[in-house]
């Protein structure tokens, strides 16, 4: 992918960040739905914790579920929760499924991998104590 130059008003030390940046943009699935409100939570909380984690570690990553914390859920329907995650997902280098329980019933997850086969991108599943990758 072609970067275009960046401003001469950056600051220094967010150009010193811009370049640790790993160029390789990474889509987070994760189940978060349950009938249980502290389950929901648990995945959610458990979603940001990685995707901090990969941020700290200086990797791009796109968290769909990081994403819709910041809106009302109410307001989109699934359908476009589902079309917004699989447009970004079409657009990323590699899929990463954090394996919380209920990840392999998940209907979204299921649709995600589904796509990503579909796409060719490589599909990892991650140990959510551990962040240990394995390829699915």
């Amino acid at each position: 992918m072609t970067i275009a130059p960046l401003p001469s008003f950056l600051p220094a030390d967010a150009l010193d960040e811009f370049e640790r940046f790993d160029g390789h943009l990474i889509y987070l699935a994760a189940p978060l739905g349950h009938r249980n409100p502290s389950v929901r939570a648990g995945r959610f909380e458990s979603v940001n914790s990685y995707f901090g984690y990969l941020v700290r570690e200086r990797k791009l990553v796109f968290s769909p579920l990081s994403l819709g914390s910041s809106l009302d859920a109410a307001d989109f329907p699934s359908s476009v929760w589902y079309a917004l995650g699989l447009q970004f997902l079409a657009r990323c280098d590699e899929m990463r499924i954090l394996a919380l329980d209920g990840w392999e019933q998940s209907v979204g997850v299921g649709m995600e991998i589904r796509y990503a086969r579909q796409l060719h991108i490589p599909i990892y599943v991650v140990n959510p104590d551990t962040y240990e990758l394995k390829m699915a």
